[in-house]
């Protein structure tokens, strides 16, 4: 089983893109679902790298389905608001991360839109895949 990467050299490499054949091939949805269960918290996702494995690609889960990434861009922000967030690359942190309210963004290839608590879980996989921590965004955190 991969286990879940905290070496933040690794984590702040940025994603290269890649094909739904190559992420296939090396079965990365399977293994981020069976990694993020040896998360320090409930994790409801993780991108690739999270894995050690750079590529812009991630797993989240919404309303009980499973959602994926696959080269994800987010093309336009639609307000503010902070959510207390944690990661699981980053073990008994949280911090009050300033987010959008809304956005729209590209993924495999289409154009998408989502509001609220969604936008915190592709905001924050997109972020992973451009080498940004969500202890980026603040100036304290809080430990768990």
């Amino acid at each position: 089983m991969d286990k879940i990467v905290t070496d933040e050299k690794i984590l702040r490499q940025i994603s290269a893109e890649t094909t739904q054949e190559a992420v296939d091939k090396i079965s990365l949805s399977s293994r981020l679902k069976e990694a993020v269960k040896g998360a320090w918290t409930e994790g409801g996702g993780l991108a690739a790298i999270q894995i050690g494995i750079p590529l812009r690609f991630a797993w989240y889960r919404w309303k009980g389905e499973d959602k994926y990434l696959l080269n994800p861009e987010i093309i336009m922000k639609i307000g503010k608001w902070t959510y207390h967030e944690a990661c699981s690359s980053i073990p008994d942190v949280w911090s009050d991360v300033p987010r959008a309210y809304e956005i729209e963004y590209m993924s495999h290839g289409t154009k998408h839109k989502a509001k609220g608590l969604r936008v915190v879980f592709i905001a924050h996989e997109i972020d992973h895949m451009n080498g940004i921590l969500n202890i980026d965004h603040v100036k304290e955190t809080v430990k768990a």
